[in-house]
């Protein structure tokens, strides 16, 4: 299975999921035009990579900002690593913070409390 590699721009993540490492990075400002759009490919990889996944997988999450359209489609990817965790194959959730940045440390608070994952809070 191909990697996926989206570069960022101002509006958009910048997307690295790896099958054969399982390490996957979602990085940066997420207000795109079309926020279906921009993660359908995101999520129809995952859907493929959740059929075959490494014996482990680790996504990293470095959000500057996500609007609620961006949220919603993160939420998403959260479902299928949930559904991946749940299959045997350890999912490890790092949600990288600016340090100082309260919101988004509480954005990432709020996605542990929904889904059985093991998260890691980390700054930089």
């Amino acid at each position: 299975m191909d990697a996926l590699k989206i570069p960022a721009t101002l509006k958009s993540l910048e997307v690295s999921l790896d099958a054969e490492t399982g390490i996957f990075l979602l990085s940066g400002r997420s207000y795109p035009e079309n926020s279906v759009g921009f993660f359908n490919p995101i999520i129809a990889w995952l859907e493929n990579y959740a059929l075959h996944p490494a014996a482990k997988t680790e996504c990293t999450f470095r959000l500057e900002y996500a609007n609620s359209a961006s949220r919603k489609n993160v939420i998403q990817v959260f479902r299928i690593l949930e559904a991946i965790n749940k299959s045997a194959h350890p999912v490890t959730i790092i949600w990288d913070v600016e340090d100082g940045d309260d919101s988004m440390k509480e954005t990432g608070e709020e996605y542990q409390n929904l889904f059985r994952l093991d998260f890691k809070f980390t700054t930089h």
